[in-house]
């Protein structure tokens, strides 16, 4: 990891809360906060892989842990891991937790729907509004939102999650110029394909080795976080990110769709 050693808890202060910390994305933030020396809060629903996280943390870093298992597919569930945590100085929010629904819009359940626009757009708000206030008083903090390249464009047959990620980017982007010269830095991360469960979540027809590590991820944060307020992880990902200043929005999303349908089981094209 390329930061100087324990600089995060020196500028931010001591205790990081990761969402969806039980694997991919979420498990290397918290790898990565726990090497700068910073106490780190697990949560995500698996509670036996948070405390298997949190056991190695302790063990190869010396992190103090908190494990909270929570649900942010519910709409109190936000409101709940921030009750669980409002006795901690939170000084570095990943809002990381977030999944993908492939098919067909008219194919998929209502209710899987709902649970992702929670999941993606609801509990990053309400965390943040629930743990920012306290950062601001404290005049340091760091917010982090796990976006995608898949918020820069429309993208058929992945439709609300394109929406939700769209959503995360702006948000995250407006609190960056918000909070400039307050001691808040936030950041909008924006990944591609990624070594990680998502795809098996979301429905996808591809292997779990698709895409790059997710400690690359973390990585590129880290370098760029108090320096912009989005960044895009890999060169490739890049160009896909600005494909729609190179091409018509209409021609983007028509070759998305031809993309995504070879990922999407045929009974949900």
């Amino acid at each position: 990891m390329a930061t100087n050693s324990y600089k995060f808890r020196e500028k931010y202060g001591q205790w990081a809360l990761v969402t969806g910390a039980s694997a991919g994305i979420g498990l290397e933030f918290a790898r990565g906060l726990a090497r700068e020396g910073m106490s780190v809060v697990l949560t995500a629903r698996r509670e036996d892989r948070l405390n298997h996280l949190a056991a190695e943390l302790k063990q190869q870093h010396g992190a103090e842990t908190r494990v909270v298992a929570a649900d942010l597919a519910v709409p109190e569930g936000a409101d709940r891991l921030a009750d669980a945590v409002a006795d901690l100085p939170i000084a570095f929010l990943v809002n990381n937790a977030g999944f993908g629904y492939a098919g067909r819009f008219d194919k998929l359940a209502t209710d899987r729907l709902r649970a992702m626009v929670i999941v993606n757009c609801l509990a990053p708000v309400v965390l943040t509004s629930r743990i920012l206030p306290a950062m601001v008083q404290r005049g340091r903090g760091a917010v982090v939102i796990v976006g995608s390249v898949a918020g820069r464009q429309p993208l058929p047959l992945h439709a609300v999650y394109s929406a939700t990620k769209g959503f995360d980017l702006l948000l995250g982007e407006a609190l960056w110029a918000e909070f400039r010269g307050t001691g808040i830095d936030a950041i909008v991360v924006e990944p591609g394909p990624t070594q990680t469960e998502f795809q098996a979540v979301a429905g996808e027809n591809v292997g779990p080795n698709h895409g790059e590590p997710a400690e690359n991820i973390v990585r590129v944060t880290f370098d760029a976080l108090g320096k912009q307020p989005s960044v895009v992880s890999g060169w490739f990902n890049w160009v896909r990110a600005n494909a729609t200043r190179l091409a018509p929005r209409s021609t983007v999303a028509i070759i998305a769709k031809k993309v995504i349908e070879g990922q999407t089981p045929v009974e949900l094209r």
